[in-house]
């Protein structure tokens, strides 16, 4: 499957029970939270959520469209994703040869 590591970025205002809210919709869809930072922003009353996440494309992009339908956020967007398998590691493995191989040619 595509497994991929997902660093969400959202914005909300802050009221009472918004971040239940939110967590409940990570919950229906069995997705773990794996690290959330969240801090009031420079206006008074609007907080700034960074979630990390491990899942599916397709069940990021349903809890995103699900997220975007609670009244209290304000923003929410993907804000960079990482593959899981170590395709990312292979790619600077094979980068690095390429490279070995041109200095030693």
């Amino acid at each position: 499957m595509n497994d991929r590591i997902y660093f969400i970025s959202m914005t909300t205002e802050n009221t009472l029970c918004v971040l239940q809210r939110i967590a409940s919709i990570f919950s229906r869809h069995r997705i773990n939270i794996e690290q959330m930072n969240v801090c009031e922003t420079a206006n008074k009353g609007i907080s700034h959520f960074n979630l990390v996440l491990h899942s599916h494309e397709e069940k990021i992009h349903k809890v995103i469209k699900q997220l975007a339908k609670v009244i209290e956020v304000i923003d929410i967007q993907i804000a960079n994703q990482i593959p899981i398998n170590g395709s990312a590691h292979k790619e600077d493995e094979e980068k690095e040869n390429k490279e070995k191989s041109l200095k030693v040619a």
